[in-house]
């Protein structure tokens, strides 16, 4: 049946229904974007000689040193503060990965651009079947 010559009731409700879905799904984005922005990845050196946190974009936001860390070289403590990063790095991107599919599905293709971006920037393998959440 060719859809014009359809009931215009019908035709308005149909209309109604996809600008409802759509409106939900801006609800979904923008809770999602709120969510996102309050996720903080923390990580704690092996020995505990500091901690780690970052923001969902994997910027800093605080560097914890006990008083432990300042007895290592340098360099060791500058090794450190990279691995640890890196792994409060990871933390926040997987929380950001579980706030994105509670949102849209595991499938979805927001989650699996956040999965690709975290796997090329820590070099890690998040797993493309994997749901947090």
């Amino acid at each position: 049946m060719d859809e014009f010559a359809e009931d215009p009731d019908v035709l308005i409700a149909r209309v109604q229904e996809q600008v409802a879905q759509a409106q939900e799904r801006a609800q979904a984005a923008q809770q999602m974007r709120a969510e996102v922005e309050a996720v903080r990845g923390t990580a704690t050196s092996p020995r505990r000689e500091l901690t780690v946190t970052v923001d969902a974009s994997g910027r800093l936001v605080n560097v914890d040193v006990s008083d432990a860390a300042l007895d290592l070289r340098a360099k060791d403590l500058g090794r450190l503060i990279v691995e640890t990063a890196a792994a409060a790095q990871r933390d926040a991107g997987e929380q950001a990965m579980a706030v994105a599919s509670r949102a849209f599905g595991a499938d979805s293709p927001v989650v699996s651009r956040l999965r690709a971006e975290l796997d090329a920037r820590t070099g890690t393998d998040t797993g493309e079947g994997r749901a947090d959440g």
